[in-house]
């Protein structure tokens, strides 16, 4: 290789070395200076923020020491009077006059700055340069009380000596703690005075002078201490405010995106109850422009829009004595008539108090739930009313009879009326289902012209009404009363184009004074209205106690049901459980039989009143778990077993050690074992059965409410106990494809059953039409006949076997097998 080419190679290496250590050394300087900086940030500065943080920080240092400048400046001023003053004589006046005029200036400095602050708004940042501007100013102030002794002391008397020395002490003290906000200014100054002091005695030679000098060095340091603590402490409250203003201003944003899009709205008030902040969305909602809001009394505008209803003294007063406690509330119901109609209003709110614990304001929101409670209002309605005639219902009705049985020998005379329409299956077959509701609405209808407006006409179901007459003078009266309705009835009425004659059997019972059960008067009315029936109906007889000829019955099977558990004349039948998604078996319900030889196979309808009635229920309830128990461990791990509890097990302190028990022999797991019970049970002690429940429940057995939507208050005890199931009752199925008023009830109670999280299981479907109206409301299983009937347990495998071969188009043929009984009484 050339020489030259040689010298260039050497050149280039010599050159990327030299480049290699500069980008080295500035590496290594570039680390020195970070290592500083955060020695410097971690012991000489009063707290850690970002640049536009520290700048408001630095305007609130400044703000401080500004606030205390007059007196400070005063005391400088008064200072140095002292001193000219006593040193007025000294050769060195010339020098001395000149270092007051210097104090005079940076004191004049001072308080120039002060008053150009104090007469207009204090600036909201500082830079670092205005920090570094007040460090010099407090060091060229120290300076200058540092010449003083430099000066004076050498050539001062003892008692001057001692005026110079308390001088400098205090102004090393109040200079440090009028600075603390400042410590780096605060520092400095106590520094150089402290320094200048110190230097003086060392040089003087005077006796005790390391000793002094010591002390005023250890007063310094404990100065310097104290401004960096209160340096730190100031600092720390200043992230603090920082810290919340942030906070303030994320929790603003979210209350404000919150009320964007949320269907609620925020108010607020002061101590005064007037509006204040109102926003867009309360001012649109209120049609009110929000100017107009503020500092209007909330009460005064509630006031104004409660609606004007009859009775109602002050509509808003449930809300005025909320704030007159002074205590939080949550879901307020409120009505106001606004937006062209009446709107209801949940609204939840708390005060806000002042230093002193007082009420200084109000804030709370307010959502709109006019839906929620129109719908509940509706549901009320359907629980207490008859949704196609509109009469009261049999749950209002046995209600307002037990309130006008318990007035006891109180009460005025009164009556009670079993009516029956005579051949409306007939009509209803051969006009349509259409025809017989309608014919149903007019009865009713006539029932409540004819009835006097003291009476109660209600619906019990089908055909069957009721009336209580109340008020009577004599059964003469009430016979003569009777008589009007049936001849109002008895009028021919056109039903969609066809002439229809409502014929009606009556059953009669004038109540006793004595009398306080419910069910026997209405069983009197009912043993009354079947004697008019087998008289030949269009008429009405009055209960005669030969009428209870049907009670020996009664007593017949209460005498036998006391054998036949022993004699094992009852048995188990099972009617299966189908999903309607999966279209496969879930489970199966345990359905009671009992074969007599003599009476024959007695209904569960007839039979098991009877049992409640005679204390018979719990042992039978009991063999019922624990057979259907036993059956159940035979099927496959995924069907549940289903076991009806009368309302008496249910009541009973048993029910929970009689059922584990049930499962404990049986080796079946409690999730496969599910209750059901009828809304009866609630009529009595309610939060003891909730109790008993509950504790069921928590240990893994299912609760299921049968017949929901036809029994005691399906809606009071849905919010107080939170059922697995909800059986839909099979009277409602039946009339579901033809019956739009059913169809409503069934879509509103599958919607509930959603909204609450259960499951929905249909009973009694017997066609397709039923199943699939139950699909579009989402019902998640059914039984009955469109799957199979009740079966005993030796046929179960047979009909598993059979269901699991069956063809998707097969799959909701009925499935035959022996008939047990008619449709009513499984």
């Amino acid at each position: 290789m050339p020489k030259g080419r040689n010298e260039v190679v050497d050149s280039v290496v010599n050159l990327n070395s030299m480049h290699a250590m500069t980008s080295w050394l500035a590496r290594q300087g570039r680390i020195r200076v970070d290592l500083m900086n955060r020695w410097r940030r971690r012991y000489f500065s009063a707290y850690t923020a970002d640049e536009p943080v520290a700048a408001r920080f630095r305007a609130r240092q400044l703000q401080a020491v500004l606030r205390v400048a007059p007196l400070t400046m005063l005391a400088n001023g008064l200072n140095a009077v002292l001193i000219v003053g006593a040193f007025w004589t000294d050769p060195l006046r010339p020098v001395l006059l000149l270092w007051a005029a210097a104090i005079t200036w940076v004191v004049g400095r001072g308080l120039r700055v002060w008053w150009r602050t104090r007469r207009r708004a204090a600036p909201a940042r500082a830079s670092a340069r205005a920090m570094r501007r007040a460090t010099l100013h407090a060091s060229l102030l120290a300076a200058l009380w540092a010449a003083i002794p430099w000066l004076l002391f050498a050539g001062a008397g003892p008692g001057h000596r001692l005026l110079l020395a308390v001088i400098t002490t205090g102004m090393i003290c109040a200079g440090g703690f009028a600075l603390a906000t400042t410590p780096v200014a605060g520092t400095a100054y106590v520094l150089i005075l402290a320094g200048g002091a110190m230097s003086v005695l060392v040089a003087g030679h005077l006796p005790l002078a390391r000793v002094v000098g010591a002390l005023l060095f250890v007063y310094a340091y404990i100065v310097i201490a104290s401004v960096w603590s209160t340096a730190r402490m100031f600092g720390a409250r200043l992230m603090a405010e920082a810290q919340a203003e942030r906070q303030n201003e994320v929790i603003g944003l979210l209350l404000r995106d919150f009320e964007e899009n949320a269907s609620d709205l925020l108010w607020e008030t002061d101590a005064a109850g007037r509006l204040r902040r109102v926003s867009p969305k309360l001012a649109a909602t209120l049609a009110t422009p929000a100017e107009q809001l503020a500092a209007r009394p909330i009460l005064d505008l509630l006031k104004r829009m409660a609606p004007r209803s009859a009775g109602t003294a002050d509509p808003i007063g449930p809300f005025r004595e909320r704030l007159r406690r002074g205590e939080p509330f949550r879901d307020l119901p409120l009505a106001l008539q606004h937006s062209g109609g009446k709107r209801w209003w949940s609204v939840t709110a708390k005060p806000l108090r002042d230093a002193e614990g007082r009420v200084a304001g109000w804030r709370g929101v307010a959502a709109d739930i006019t839906q929620a409670h129109s719908a509940t209002e509706q549901l009320t309605w359907l629980a207490h009313f008859d949704p196609l005639t509109g009469l009261t219902n049999r749950h209002r009705f046995r209600a307002q009879l037990g309130e006008m049985l318990a007035a006891g020998p109180m009460r005025p005379g009164c009556a009670l009326l079993c009516l029956d329409l005579d051949n409306f299956k007939i009509t209803n077959d051969t006009l349509g289902h259409a025809a017989g509701d309608a014919l149903l609405q007019e009865v009713a209808r006539r029932l409540v012209a004819g009835a006097r407006r003291t009476d109660t006409v209600a619906r019990l179901g089908g055909d069957e009404f009721a009336v209580i007459l109340r008020e009577l003078a004599s059964p003469d009266e009430a016979a003569g009363l009777t008589q009007r309705l049936i001849e109002t009835l008895n009028t021919p009425c056109e039903v969609q184009g066809a002439r229809v004659a409502a014929r009606a059997s009556v059953g009669l019972v004038m109540v006793p004074a004595s009398a306080s059960d419910v069910d026997a008067v209405l069983e009197q009315a009912d043993l009354a209205l079947y004697a008019a029936k087998a008289s030949g109906g269009g008429g009405f007889r009055v209960f005669e106690p030969q009428m209870a000829a049907s009670m020996r019955r009664r007593q017949r099977i209460e005498q036998a049901l006391r054998q036949a558990l022993a004699q094992g004349e009852l048995s188990l039948a099972y009617q299966p459980q189908v999903d309607l998604r999966s279209r496969r078996v879930i489970g199966l319900e345990a359905l009671l039989r009992w074969q007599h030889p003599e009476l024959g196979a007695v209904s569960p309808a007839e039979f098991v009143p009877v049992a409640e009635e005679a204390g018979l229920i719990r042992p039978i309830g009991q063999w019922v778990l624990a057979q259907a128990c036993r059956d159940a461990m035979q099927w496959p791990q995924t069907l549940t077993v289903s076991v009806n509890v009368s309302p008496v097990q249910a009541m009973s302190h048993d029910l929970v050690p009689v059922t584990q028990a049930a499962l404990r022999d049986s080796g079946l797991a409690a999730s496969r074992l599910e209750l059901e019970i009828t809304e009866s049970i609630f009529m009595h002690d309610s939060e003891a059965t909730l109790a008993v429940l509950r504790t069921l429940r928590d240990s893994g057995v299912r609760v299921a409410l049968d017949d929901f939507g036809t029994g005691y208050s399906s809606l009071s005890y849905l919010r107080r106990f939170p059922f697995d199931t909800l059986k839909i009752d099979r009277s409602f199925v039946h009339e579901l494809p033809s019956r739009p008023d059913t169809q409503a009830i069934v879509g509103m109670i599958a919607a509930l059953a959603a909204t609450l999280r259960m499951k929905i299981v249909a009973e009694g479907v017997e066609d397709a039409a039923q199943l699939r109206l139950l699909e579009s409301y989402g019902c998640d299983a059914m039984q009955g006949y469109l799957v199979a009937r009740p079966m005993p347990a030796h046929r179960l495998a047979g009909f598993f076997a059979d269901w699991g071969g069956r063809r998707p188009a097969e799959v909701f043929m009925p499935v035959e097998t022996d008939p047990v009984h008619n449709p009513q009484a499984v």
